[in-house]
């Protein structure tokens, strides 16, 4: 399974890397904006992404509207370190399949993935 990363703060993406790479799955990128977010999905391709919703440039919401219509199969679990009502809501409009919330174990982050693997 090919994964990226988006989320601003590196601390975050390395914690995020470092769990994934554990558990084998290959990071094919990162990004710490939304508009690195679209060029890295043009070239790498991912499987799933893991997006920040606030981020520098768009917000995690903003890049959904444009990464949809182009992949509709990508996989996308938002990160937050907020899931209010209205960013679970925001989140479902676009079909994401899970909602990280800082700060996550390992087992939430698998446990998440597991729920992706049937249908990747």
């Amino acid at each position: 399974m090919l994964v990226m990363i988006a989320d601003d703060d590196e601390m975050t993406r390395t914690v995020l890397r470092t769990m994934l790479q554990k558990a084998g799955h290959v990071v094919v990128a990162e990004a710490d904006s939304g508009t690195a977010v679209l060029d890295q999905c043009n070239r790498q391709h991912p499987d799933v992404l893991f997006l920040d919703i606030n981020m520098p440039g768009m917000s995690g919401f903003e890049v959904l509207e444009q990464l949809r219509p182009i992949y509709p199969q990508l996989h996308v679990i938002m990160i937050s370190a907020s899931s209010t009502l209205e960013n679970v809501r925001a989140a479902a409009k676009f079909g994401v399949i899970g909602f990280l919330v800082k700060p996550f174990t390992p087992e939430k982050v698998l446990e998440i993935l597991k729920a992706t693997e049937p249908s990747i």
